[in-house]
């Protein structure tokens, strides 16, 4: 038995679930013709909230009805009465054509409508006879209308899914989580849940061709579908990786280019990574070993494939892409830091500065490692840092030098107070050849003076 009390309580629209109540209660007290006449009451006020809610989000339809609805009750007279008959004779129909019901749910509905019409107008039954409903004839219209309808919110089908995929092709895109959330999966059916979630894992993994008419590209578009799949994941992740597992299928078939593009897009996505084939991880990972990568010559497409080093998950399950990385050419290591900056690589630009070899390089060095990674900088990464930048000339004496070393300590507010400042302007200090080479601006934002003195 279905415990209807559990139910009222989900009923979405608060001022509605007084009236489902109304109805349960004529059903326990053994009285069906109310009870049926009370839940068709409640579905009506249900559709009419819900009407209302899509008004706002800017749905024609429900707008039109609507205005009926306002006319009728700024009147008040015998000719309100005839619109808001008209608007109840059509609610049911509004509800399909908005997708609130399918059409199984809508026969359902019309038949609360017809028997709610027997119970209220007994005239209506051949030869006089008083309808008379079974309790659980009663019971069965309650449940039915509260499964289809009132407990859902304002849900839509296909307009929802149409509505997805303009705004993905939209130029004014919209890549905030709980935008998409709000707008894509709270307020559809499941049914357009799932083909929604189906396209972006698609979209996202496979980089699937879009029309040509759609005004982005399908690299573009895989990439807005892979924010819109790792955004779902927060409403419903058991059914995001699902449908990810089922997409894995044909992402094992892509060549490994393809799949080095997906894993780029969804390299830091965990449902991602976790389905991963261990078996296609070792046929990329083979590949990485073989690519042809020197300190003098790598390819465009071999560079942002090492570039996913810098997921961890990733670099796990793919390891050779750490010793790829590790071949690079200092410069080419400062693209990729400053196109992805992140915490890993927070990690190795250290070892990027201890391989500057001209003042002109350390400077380019430092604004294109050091400066991006700033704010993931960890407080044992620092001292490391600093200790390579003191002890190679090339970074301690080149002229913009000075001035990186002070906005680094800004765009790293994480990393104030700590004694490798210090020590670090102590050491420059010592081996200065002029005073700019003093780093004054640097020691003054560390209060240097005042530590010396004390």
């Amino acid at each position: 038995m279905l415990n209807l009390e559990e139910r009222i309580t989900r009923v979405w629209h608060q001022e509605v679930r007084p009236l489902v109540a109304d109805a349960y209660r004529c059903h326990s007290t053994g009285t069906p013709r109310a009870a049926i006449v009370a839940t068709w009451t409640a579905v009506c006020a249900d559709i009419i909230h819900k009407l209302y809610q899509l008004a706002e989000d800017g749905d024609g339809t429900a707008a039109g009805v609507v205005r009926k609805i306002e006319s009728a009750r700024s009147k008040a007279d015998a000719e309100a009465v005839k619109t808001m008959q008209q608007v109840e004779s059509g609610l049911l129909q509004n509800a399909l054509d908005l997708e609130l019901v399918d059409f199984i749910e809508h026969r359902q509905l019309e038949r609360l409508q017809q028997d709610r019409n027997l119970c209220a107008h007994p005239s209506l039954r051949p030869l006089g006879d008083v309808f008379v409903p079974s309790g659980e004839y009663a019971r069965a219209h309650l449940v039915s209308a509260l499964d289809a309808l009132l407990v859902h919110p304002p849900t839509q089908g296909r307009k929802a899914f149409d509505r997805y995929i303009a705004h993905v092709g939209d130029r004014s895109f919209v890549g905030n989580a709980d935008y998409l959330v709000q707008m894509f999966a709270q307020r559809v059916k499941s049914s357009a849940w799932k083909l929604i979630v189906g396209t972006a894992a698609k979209h996202a993994m496979l980089e699937l061709a879009v029309p040509e008419d759609s005004g982005i590209s399908a690299e573009v578009a895989a990439n807005r579908h892979a924010l819109c799949l790792v955004a779902f994941a927060q409403h419903d992740r058991d059914a995001v990786r699902e449908t990810v597992a089922k997409v894995m299928s044909k992402f094992n078939e892509l060549s490994v280019e393809q799949q080095l593009n997906g894993i780029g897009r969804l390299g830091a996505f965990d449902v991602f990574t976790e389905a991963l084939d261990a078996t296609v991880c070792q046929q990329i990972n083979s590949y990485v070993e073989q690519m042809p990568i020197s300190a003098s010559k790598v390819s465009m497409a071999n560079v942002i494939a090492v570039a996913l080093v810098r997921f961890d998950a990733v670099r796990a399950r793919i390891p050779a892409l750490s010793g790829a990385f590790a071949k690079l050419d200092p410069s080419v290591k400062s693209l990729l830091v400053r196109s992805y900056p992140c915490a890993y690589f927070a990690g190795v630009v250290a070892e990027i500065l201890i391989e500057a070899g001209s003042y002109r390089s350390a400077e380019e060095l430092t604004e294109g490692t050091v400066i991006p990674v700033a704010r993931f900088i960890q407080p044992e990464q620092l001292e490391d840092i600093l200790t390579a930048w003191a002890e190679n000339p090339q970074c301690r004496e080149a002229a913009k030098m000075p001035e990186l070393a002070a906005l680094l300590w800004t765009q790293a507010p994480q990393l104030h107070g700590h004694p490798a400042w210090t020590e670090f302007v102590k050491r420059v200090r010592g081996a200065a050849l002029t005073d700019w080479y003093k780093y004054d601006a640097l020691a003054g934002q560390i209060g240097f003076q005042e530590a010396e003195q004390s």
